[in-house]
């Protein structure tokens, strides 16, 4: 049985790289009928596919730490809903504070280790997405992904702080999204010609 999406590590919004045509499965199928060599290159390659998103998106990890969010007052923000309304809302406004931190956990280097990719050719789903996994990079694998973050200082539930977070995510996707599927439908025409 299929875990929740919230427990397969990253959450329902998670990009997915599809192949649609062909169809991954059979192409797989086809694969291993010519060799079992074959099908486990054309495996590694497209497990390779996200490479170049998954280092744009460490490179952000590895930036200059993000400050302390002060708040700064609100603003009235239009909010269009799903029926075509909208309405008006106040947010807070955040101010940009140097950080002083003297100590790390190690999460940014939790994150970056937690990114993959991975290739499913099973009989329901089929595709290649970009993960990050929530087991090995903790609960902020995606709450670090979000502009302002609202978290207990170091485990301690008395003391609250609010500070940026590192929007990693989506940007490196919507860049490489397109060289990564043309990159997958390569290998996969490479190993139907019996290459690789």
């Amino acid at each position: 049985m299929a875990r929740a999406p919230h427990q397969r590590g990253g959450g329902p919004d998670l990009p997915e790289i599809t192949i649609t045509s062909p169809n991954l499965r059979q192409v797989m199928a086809d694969v291993k009928a010519i060799s079992p060599k074959l099908l486990r290159n054309l495996r590694r390659d497209l497990r390779g596919v996200g490479d170049d998103i998954i280092n744009d998106q460490k490179a952000i990890l590895s930036g200059a730490l993000p400050g302390n969010a002060k708040r700064a007052g609100k603003q009235l923000r239009r909010i269009k809903t799903k029926r075509g309304k909208s309405y008006l809302r106040a947010v807070n406004v955040y101010q940009a504070e140097t950080a002083k931190r003297s100590r790390s956990t190690g999460m940014r280097n939790r994150i970056k280790s937690s990114l993959k990719t991975r290739v499913v050719s099973g009989a329901t789903r089929s595709g290649i997405s970009i993960r990050a996994d929530k087991n090995v990079g903790g609960v902020m694998v995606k709450g670090w992904n979000k502009k302002v973050i609202r978290h207990p200082v170091f485990g301690n539930r008395e003391s609250w702080a609010t500070q940026f977070g590192q929007p990693y995510w989506w940007e490196p996707i919507k860049a490489g999204r397109v060289k990564a599927q043309q990159k997958a439908l390569a290998a996969i025409s490479d190993a139907l010609d019996g290459k690789g």
